[in-house]
């Protein structure tokens, strides 16, 4: 390779390095999972708030049953 395009490919991968390196920074990394906890979240406690319900449903139905058998 000529001495130019040494240069050019020198540079290019170090401006690679670094974009993988910002991309791949920690603070990054903890601001993507604040994301998805704050998207997850309200979805979760719904679905938690409902499973309570229907627990609370089903040991209801379950009392019912076992008292009608005695």
């Amino acid at each position: 390779m000529e001495e130019p395009e040494m240069q050019l490919k020198g540079k290019k991968d170090k401006f690679t390095e670094s974009v993988y390196v910002l991309a791949n920074e920690p603070s990054v990394a903890l601001y993507r999972l604040q994301e998805h906890v704050r998207r997850s979240l309200p979805e979760l406690a719904q679905h938690k708030a409902d499973m309570q319900r229907w627990e609370e449903q089903s040991q209801g139905a379950i009392y019912t049953v076992e008292y009608a058998c005695r």
